[in-house]
């Protein structure tokens, strides 16, 4: 999120990659503190940055580093707050298509400090300006384009960032899929690794697309409880689905998707399965998890009817995920009582749960995007 701030033109070019024991850390933390009291004085605001065509910048960039899944719901959340529509298809139009760039940790080799070390942030965005895929006259936080900050920030180190033309992977931003179990779901395509793809996705005659054998958890605890029982019969061609982890469910939208397999296959070397949640998941996760589902199983989603046994069927061509069942049997599931919700443990949970939306529209709270702007107008006093 750090990189998210510096797409969006929030931070001072530079900044994010920073480890924290460099100096160079310090002397940017008193830079931005300086330069934070100068915007004041400039009168440039957060809504003066932000724009729609910042928060494109953003996603693209998210997608050339392999960026965190996170990115999705945060940025969507920040246009909200914004007045600006970011919403499902943009992360396909605008990110899909765009390389992975960045040779860091979990999609690549490196850690992040030889990241900072080749050039950051700024690097990759440079890549992005010189082939036409970054919108150079956003505003940033220095007052000027956030162009200007890029010029001669060509990478120095071609092993950890690589060019446009030999990038590490083509199309590695996060896949949208829609279906009978959500509306709107993400995949993080560029951590999609050789051995998944050659186990899930490389059916002679159905290239890019898999069906497995659902097994259902409610919940992270249900998961930590169960994964190893030899009765789930869990098998290389198993989806592991986790309901209960969404904004209203949890509640908060829990990081619990990234599933591991049982130890018996583990210990057979298959070291990730498929896995379908209406939580989150970890940015350094190295799991191709189907995330987000909307809407989220304690809102009514398809996961609330999906059952152990069910065969799912994911095809990335075609950007869907469906069980294969009958309308009508899923009709008479839909009739049955709905999986149980945790109850709230604090009034601040009961609020949140009457006012959260979706995942898809950034688990914002609905009313709080009725006050944009408010600081033009000044409070009441009150003594």
């Amino acid at each position: 999120m750090n990189a998210m701030a510096e797409a969006l033109g929030l931070s001072l070019t530079g900044c994010a990659a920073i480890p924290a024991a460099y100096r160079e850390r310090s002397q940017i933390a008193y830079r931005t503190g300086k330069r934070a009291v100068e915007l004041v004085l400039e009168d440039i605001k957060p809504l003066d940055i932000l724009s729609k065509p910042a928060f494109i910048n953003a996603i693209r960039v998210c997608s050339a580093l392999g960026g965190s899944t996170n990115a999705q719901p945060h940025l969507t959340a920040m246009a909200k707050h914004a007045g600006i529509s970011i919403d499902a298809s943009d992360w396909q139009k605008y990110g899909y298509e765009v390389p992975l760039l960045a040779n860091v940790q979990p999609a690549g080799e490196y850690l992040s400090e030889s990241f900072h070390r080749a050039g950051g942030v700024p690097a990759i965005m440079w890549e992005l300006w010189q082939n036409g895929l970054l919108n150079e006259e956003c505003l940033s936080v220095t007052g000027r384009s956030i162009a200007s900050g890029l010029e001669g920030r060509e990478t120095t180190d071609r092993d950890v960032i690589k060019s446009f033309a030999k990038p590490l992977r083509e199309n590695a931003g996060f896949k949208v899929l829609s279906g009978n179990l959500f509306d709107f779901a993400i995949m993080k395509t560029s951590v999609i690794s050789a051995a998944f793809d050659k186990e899930f996705l490389q059916r002679p005659g159905d290239l890019g697309a898999f069906e497995g054998r659902a097994v259902v958890f409610e919940g992270s605890e249900d998961y930590h409880a169960r994964i190893n029982d030899p009765a789930l019969n869990i098998d290389e061609r198993s989806i592991l689905v986790i309901r209960g982890a969404g904004p209203l469910g949890w509640p908060g939208a829990a990081e619990v998707v990234n599933m591991q397999p049982p130890n018996a296959l583990l210990q057979r070397g298959i070291t990730s399965l498929p896995t379908i949640g209406d939580g989150r998941q970890s940015g350094t996760a190295d799991s191709p998890s189907i995330l987000h589902a909307s809407p989220e199983s304690a809102a009514g989603g398809g996961l609330s009817w999906l059952r152990d046994g069910d065969i799912i069927r994911i095809d990335l061509n075609q950007g869907s995920c469906n069980a294969l069942v009958d309308e009508n049997e899923i009709a008479r599931r839909r009739s049955e009582t709905p999986p149980p919700i945790v109850p709230s443990k604090t009034p601040w949970q009961k609020i949140y749960r009457q006012e959260v939306n979706q995942l898809v529209d950034g688990a914002v709270l609905e009313s709080a995007v009725e006050f944009i702007d408010i600081a033009r107008q000044l409070p009441r006093h009150n003594h």
